[in-house]
């Protein structure tokens, strides 16, 4: 038979007031705030937009798309801008690169289309370089890659 004490687990609850504030301290650093994570979301959805729209001559744009893009533009500027006052600018740099991977795209269609083969392989160098940064950052589902 043992005579050894069995050792006991040390008291978890309550913990000391140090504690609960280092902790408190240590969920704000960890968590983003919700106007973080909707202006991220924000830019996301009007960068999209913004390209699919501009992608047209705005001489063809109807009156809704026109507002649409106003509107695409304006939400940008007020995502960016929250982000910007919370110093948390590198949360939409994938969705500027996959701007550029589109606008990139579509240099790449055009070229095609007056079989400029150098202005198409500079597209899609830039195609290239956009796509391994956004698979690098996990976001390639911002160009529609699963």
């Amino acid at each position: 038979m043992s005579t050894a004490t069995p050792i006991q687990p040390p008291p978890t609850a309550p913990l000391p007031a140090p504690a609960v504030a280092a902790l408190a301290r240590l969920e704000l650093k960890l968590t983003a705030p919700a106007a973080v994570v909707r202006a991220v979301t924000v830019y996301e959805v009007a960068t999209a937009r913004y390209d699919e729209l501009i992608a047209h001559p705005a001489s063809t744009l109807s009156g809704a798309e026109f507002d649409s893009l106003t509107s695409a533009q304006d939400s940008l500027t007020e995502a960016f801008t929250t982000l910007a006052e919370a110093g948390r600018l590198d949360l939409i740099a994938p969705a500027e690169i996959a701007g550029r991977y589109r606008l990139a795209s579509l240099d790449c269609r055009r070229a095609a289309a007056k079989r400029n083969f150098d202005g198409c392989l500079a597209a899609q160098d830039e195609m290239r370089m956009c796509r391994c940064q956004l698979a690098s950052a996990g976001r390639l589902d911002l160009i529609g890659v699963a």
